[in-house]
């Protein structure tokens, strides 16, 4: 299968407002790219549309709140009313709390993090799952953390209800991506290459602007001092993930920067990523078996 350059590709970029995904809007704009930029802030939203068409680019804004499963079919309705297919679809909105947020579904109440991290992307693809089978070759990333090593999937408590703690309700969010983007690799076509990506440590990407304690005073220290990736290294590597030509036979991957690594060995597990997909599906009212 042969790669396809990302000038007139049609890019849809969640968390593309602000950080990672604003570096990465820019970069897209530079290859030519339109860039649907999902996101809920409409000012930082119009902003960064205006820098992808002065950097060569095009597209359009759509506000959506990942936090609403309405609100992410209402994104997908429109994104295929404006399009006949998506080339890149790129899920790389990310949310961090400090203390617990609980979300009525279909199925079930949630912790907010595990919606906009997990069921959200999970949802949006599940929504534009055939405007990317109209792109093939087609990609999809996933934004996910090295942190998902530390992460606890605890699906029989999906409110985290027995514990809570912000870095461990983000880990598991970012342990269902690496599991998600995996298994959706063994369920669509061979011509749709999907990958989970960790853009490193980031400590201005604005992610952690809710975290308070210890931890929050750490990252805002690193910031300050330069310790760590800065976001238009981050970008780039986003940008890397959804357009090498040589990652197309490498559908299923989990990249650190830009190479391919191990994941960690519950990633290998069937079972589990099976039971992950089933449950996202109870819990948004979808079929399965929708691949």
């Amino acid at each position: 299968m042969e790669w396809k350059t990302l000038d007139d590709a049609v890019v849809v970029l969640t968390g593309g407002t602000s950080g990672v995904g604003r570096a990465a809007a820019a970069r897209f704009g530079e290859l030519g790219a339109e860039v649907v930029l999902v996101g809920r802030d409409r000012e930082r939203g119009v902003a960064t549309l205006e820098t992808v068409r002065e950097r060569g680019g095009d597209g359009v804004f759509v506000r959506a709140d990942l936090g609403d499963p309405d609100a992410v079919r209402a994104l997908a309705g429109e994104v295929a009313d404006r399009y006949d297919r998506v080339d890149v679809l790129a899920l790389n909105a990310a949310l961090s709390l400090p203390e617990r947020e609980v979300v009525e579904l279909p199925g079930g109440p949630v912790e907010r993090v595990f919606l906009v991290n997990h069921l959200s992307p999970y949802l949006l693809t599940h929504e534009l799952s055939g405007l990317l089978d109209a792109g093939v070759p087609s990609r999809v990333v996933v934004t996910s953390s090295r942190v998902h090593r530390r992460g606890e999937l605890r699906l029989d408590d999906p409110t985290l209800a027995e514990e809570y703690d912000a870095l461990g309700a983000y880990a598991r969010s970012k342990l269902a991506n690496v599991l998600f983007s995996t298994e959706l690799a063994t369920r669509l076509p061979d011509d749709v290459t999907t990958l989970a990506y960790h853009p490193g440590f980031v400590p201005t990407s604005g992610l952690y602007r809710e975290t308070s304690g210890a931890f929050g005073l750490a990252v805002r220290v690193a910031g300050l001092v330069g310790v760590g990736r800065s976001v238009e290294q981050a970008g780039e590597d986003l940008v890397f993930a959804a357009g090498a030509p040589e990652l197309t036979t490498e559908s299923g991957a989990y990249l650190v920067g830009r190479e391919v690594e191990p994941p960690d060995s519950r990633v290998g597990n069937d079972a589990l990523r099976r039971r992950l997909w089933d449950e996202s599906a109870r819990l948004l009212d979808l079929d399965p078996d929708w691949s």
